[in-house]
Parts: C-alpha cells; sequence; structure tokens
C-alpha cells in the first residue's frame, strides 16, 4: 500500500501519475542525494505542449540533463524510476557518473539493466541496479498498461502489452478491468492524490500484486 512506499518512492510515484495526467507515458524518476534530500524530479514529457523532440522527453533523460554535476558527488547520488530505463536513459546515467539505480518495475519491451551485466565498458561502472518489485512493480506496470490500452485503441499496436503480460498478468488484467470504465481517466480528471490511486489498484489487484 502507498504508506509502506518510501519517500523516495512516492515521489517518483507521484511524477508518473503527472506524466499519466498529462496525457505522457507515465513513468517518473526522482534523484535524490546520498542522505535522502531530493534534487531533482520529472516524469516523461512526450506529450506536453512544448516538449520539442518528443520522443527523447523521458523521466530519467529529463532529471540528467537539469543535473550541475559539478555540485554534486554524483557518484553518490540515487536515481529513483517507476520503470526500467530503456536504452537512452540506460546510456545517460552511465555517461551522467550515475552509480546507484533503483526501478519499480521491469521493462521486457525496451529495458536495458542487462547491459550492466552484457556490456564490458558499462560492466566495469560497476551501477547498482535494485528492482523494487512486488506492489510498486504492479502498479507502474497497471498504469502503463492502462496506457497502451488507449493507444492499442487507436490503432498503435498490442506488443508492449503482450510482453507485459509475459511478467506480470494480473497487472494487465487489472489494467484491462479499469479501462473498461476508464476509471484511471476518471481518477485524473478528479484530481485525486496518486496515494488513492495506487492503494485502488493493489485492492483490484488481490493477491496478484505481490507476484
Amino acid at each position: 500500500m502507498w504508506q509502506s512506499l518510501s519517500p523516495e518512492w512516492q515521489t517518483a510515484f507521484d511524477e508518473a501519475w503527472e506524466a499519466f495526467r498529462n496525457g505522457c507515458i507515465p513513468i517518473g524518476a526522482a534523484l535524490f542525494d546520498e542522505n535522502g534530500g531530493l534534487l531533482i524530479r520529472d516524469h516523461n514529457r512526450g506529450a506536453e505542449a512544448g516538449t520539442l523532440n518528443r520522443l527523447i522527453s523521458h523521466a530519467e533523460a529529463n532529471i540528467l540533463r537539469r543535473l550541475d554535476t559539478g555540485q554534486y558527488n554524483v557518484r553518490a547520488l540515487v536515481l529513483y524510476t517507476t520503470m526500467e530505463p530503456c536504452p537512452m536513459c540506460m546510456g545517460t546515467i552511465v555517461m551522467s557518473n550515475i552509480r546507484h539505480i533503483r526501478y519499480a518495475a521491469r521493462d521486457p519491451h525496451c529495458g536495458s539493466v542487462h547491459w550492466n551485466d552484457d556490456d564490458p565498458y558499462i560492466r566495469g561502472k560497476q551501477i547498482e541496479h535494485i528492482l523494487e518489485g512486488g506492489e510498486a512493480e504492479f502498479v507502474q506496470l497497471c498504469i502503463q498498461s492502462y496506457y497502451e490500452l488507449r493507444g492499442a485503441e487507436q490503432g498503435r499496436g498490442d506488443d508492449v502489452l503482450k510482453q507485459f503480460g509475459k511478467i506480470n498478468a494480473g497487472a494487465v488484467a487489472a489494467a484491462r478491468a479499469l479501462y473498461r470504465d476508464k476509471a484511471l481517466d476518471a481518477f485524473a480528471e478528479s484530481g485525486i492524490p496518486f496515494s488513492q490511486v495506487y492503494d485502488e489498484i493493489i485492492r483490484i489487484g488481490g493477491s496478484n500484486t505481490e507476484k
């Protein structure tokens, strides 16, 4: 449930919800110093007015473009993101000298944390990467599956949904149940905090949320 999340995760998920409310891919991220102090928070901005290159306006990359690397001990900072970084964001993390990553959910579509094992250059950076999983992964995959269901309805296909279903069928099923009534859209329009949305998704998911 929401109260069991750390403040760091609550911040990242609030950003993911802001992205959802703006019609963007619902991924949020937040960067913290070694003492847990919040430095920068951001989200995917791919559908926001004023975004010039919408294809690369990802949460993690948006944060790291704003990071003053001369002001902090960058290797001590911790980046929280609600979704496993994609190739672009993983590369940006590497080249920014970030050494600590926390991600809520695996991304079987384009997640690139495996580079830490597969690529000799990146492996040499010894980046600590920790999957939160559990309820956090369930909720992230649910809200992102909801976004993908909307896209499929608009003709964008369902390849990503199918891949999400392979690792967490329950999250996709919960997204379908919510999408039938356009429940998340209603929540977004009502302005209720994501803490309530998060707990509602967990309630719908039931025992599946821990898988």
